[in-house]
């Protein structure tokens, strides 16, 4: 360890510092103001105000430190008083005087440290202004000279005690200093004013105190309206990320005025008049003092990060439309195959009808076969392109219970092509169950590492590499594992930290932009689930998914009736699809079709009754939306009734219009079973 090197003046600097009559003095907010406000700029979390005397340096105002002094001999802002210069290091364990420090060896762990001097206006250097940090960081120039404004400031409130103490002998110089602290303060005030993101002195009640002009522009309130509101106030309008109400007490400022305890970076949607959310990145810091553990106040900055998620959500539909273009020859060949037996099957079968006579029953039976076999065919088409369809949507949907084991087959389809010719797979898959969680979004993340399983062999050996998709259920955990095993080369122990980071990728150009595996880290991890990865060089990886199960909410079975035949109308402008849903519902309902929306809505008008509706989204003249926005304002009763069919969910307008209204949708190609459990359901 090298000692701070003691400066030729320090006589002179001594008894200047006597005259500030500042040592061992109590905390003062003005003080305590700077440290916090220099750790939130610089984003570390500790920050001092150092005045380094004979023997120690002793803290004015600290924030994120218990102790209140150290001795000089361990000091980095020594160095900074002897070199009479500012100091910046940015990995303690790198530079020789300071690797073998305690502070650095021992608490509290010093690995970055940036000190800007209190220079006096005679030249005497009292001490720093610095941040600390226990991680390796580079500060922007911006930064730098945020600090340096910052020590400035604190030299100002020096010289106003000395000013004040010296009042009677230093009229004339007192003048001359009020001049120049003014500028300073307003030196102080730009600076304030000229942080975009917003930043606002709390007291202890959560009213504000000060804020700056960003603040009033995130929050869209005037400096009137903010002046004197708390965090607790009924008025404002706020969400958590999965919708929850963000009560006040909630609230970062509040929670750290409560605990004590920082908050950095936590998410809130706010409302601001009628217009939509604006997401909120908030971080709170508190104002302590020594012999208080209760904070006095809470400096809170807060940016807006709407702009900066909409990013978000193109890369990651970017990043799905990447996804599905991987997969389209797949896709066109697992479509191929099923299409290929259900156009012979249903060719031989027309070609068999023509010709059946009753006493043919074995021929009969073949038909049958022969059917069978095409609306398995069909339903696999079907399945394949819903798969395609969640690849590329951009809408995020609510988590809900899907079947396990029903996304994994999905996922295994639509990833055949890529793996058919590299690996051969195997399921280990336990009993069944629900997994709290979007269908798609998981059809998603298996698919893509199934492909990432796939494309890491180094050899293209069906009968040697092997990609194992197995589930466990804990017990008493809640929560399904599914895990995705490649006994292929591995990940590199270096590589491994960054797989889940943003834009990172091993592949060559073209292979990738490196944001399937952050995207899929991103969908886990708002499930309120986990994705890990563990390696072995040359012996293979394993990606583990843990996600929560669903709490199970028994549903009373619904009474027998006795009243007359329900009555549906279906309103689509495509004939076969009115014939083929007539057909499934009829045997128990008094069906009504309907190919025009006007015709439906001018029967509506004229008071003929309906228990249920079916009606397409797009269609000529008047879209399903229009129609239910005329509906619900001539027959309200009749909304809530009113279940929307599409085929196309991508549409904006549509996306929309599905995340507003809380109706039950069917998706095209339409399922026989849901189709006719979701009328029964209406029904009862």
């Amino acid at each position: 360890m090298q000692p701070p090197a003691i400066p030729p003046d320090e006589t002179a600097r001594l008894r200047a510092l006597s005259a500030y009559e500042i040592l061992d003095t109590p905390t003062e907010p003005a003080f305590e103001a700077i440290v916090a406000l220099a750790a939130t700029i610089l984003g570390v979390p500790i920050a001092l105000i150092s005045i380094v005397d004979e023997v120690r340096q002793w803290f004015k105002a600290r924030v994120g430190l218990d102790v209140p002094e150290t001795s000089r001999e361990v000091s980095f802002c020594g160095h900074v008083v002897a070199a009479r210069a500012p100091l910046i290091v940015h990995d303690a364990f790198a530079d020789a005087r300071f690797v073998d420090n305690p502070l650095v060896t021992g608490h509290p762990l010093i690995r970055f440290y940036v000190g800007m001097p209190l220079r006096t206006p005679e030249g005497f250097l009292l001490g720093t202004l610095c941040a600390i940090d226990h991680e390796r960081r580079e500060p922007s120039p911006e930064q730098l000279a945020s600090l340096e404004l910052l020590a400035n400031q604190v030299v100002a409130l020096l010289e106003l005690r000395r000013v004040g103490l010296q009042l009677r002998e230093e009229r004339r110089v007192l003048a001359a200093r009020e001049v120049e602290l003014h500028d300073q303060a307003r030196k102080f005030e730009a600076l304030f004013e000229g942080i975009s993101d917003g930043v606002a002195l709390q007291d202890r009640s959560g009213a504000f105190l000060h804020h700056n002009l960003a603040a009033e522009q995130i929050l869209g309130l005037t400096r009137e309206q903010l002046l004197g509101i708390t965090s607790m106030d009924p008025r404002w309008r706020a969400t958590h990320e999965d919708g929850r109400p963000f009560p006040g007490h909630e609230h970062p400022a509040m929670v750290t005025l409560r605990t004590g305890v920082p908050q950095t970076d936590v998410p809130m949607c706010i409302y601001r008049g009628d217009e939509a959310c604006r997401w909120l990145s908030v971080t709170s810091r508190p104002l302590l003092r020594p012999d208080d553990p209760e904070p006095y106040a809470v400096i809170v900055t807060f940016r807006d990060t709407t702009e900066q998620r909409a990013t978000a959500d193109r890369l990651a539909q970017h990043q799905r439309l990447v996804t599905a273009g991987t997969l389209a020859a797949g896709v066109g060949h697992e479509i191929n195959n099923p299409l290929t037996y259900i156009q012979t099957n249903l060719s031989l079968a027309l070609e068999e009808l023509g010709t059946l006579t009753s006493s043919s029953p074995t021929r009969l039976a073949e038909i049958t076969t022969m059917l069978e076999e095409a609306r398995e065919g069909t339903a696999r088409v079907a399945q394949i392109v819903r798969g395609l369809k969640a690849l590329a949507r951009a809408d995020a949907t609510v988590a809900t219970g899907s079947e396990v084991n029903a996304i994994i087959r999905n996922a295994l389809q639509l990833a055949g092509h890529a793996i058919r010719t590299r690996a051969s797979t195997r399921l280990e898959l336990a009993v069944d169950t629900l997994v709290t969680g979007d269908e798609s979004r998981l059809v998603q993340v298996l698919v893509h590492l199934l492909v990432n399983a796939a494309q890491a062999f180094t050899s293209t050996d069906p009968s040697t590499n092997l990609i194992v998709v197995r589930t466990a259920i804990p017990a008493g955990r809640g929560v399904v594992v599914i895990e995705v095993t490649d006994n292929g080369p591995g990940i590199a122990p270096e590589v491994l930290p960054q797989i889940f980071d943003p834009f990172f990728t091993t592949k060559q150009v073209g292979g990738g932009i490196g944001l399937g595996l952050s995207i899929s880290h991103g969908i886990v991890t708002a499930l309120g689930g986990e994705l890990r990865c563990e390696t072995q060089l040359g012996s293979g990886t394993i990606f583990q998914i843990t996600l929560p199960t669903p709490v199970a909410t028994p549903v009373a079975p619904a009474p027998a009736s006795h009243e007359r035949r329900k009555r549906v109308l279906i309103v689509d402008d495509e004939p076969q699809i009115l014939r083929v849903i007539s057909r499934a519902l009829q045997r128990d309902f008094d069906v009504n079709t309907i190919n025009d929306p006007r015709e439906a809505l001018r029967r509506i008008e004229a008071g003929e009754t309906f228990d249920l509706v079916f009606c397409d989204l797009s269609m000529p003249y008047l879209t399903g939306m229009e129609l239910y926005e005329a509906i619900i304002a001539i027959r309200p009763e009749l909304g809530p009734r009113m279940v929307f069919i599409s085929g196309d969910v991508t549409r904006e307008d549509i996306r929309r219009f599905l995340a507003r209204v809380p109706n039950e949708r069917l998706e095209k190609p339409v399922s026989l079973a849901n189709l006719r459990d979701l009328a029964r359901r209406f029904a009862s």
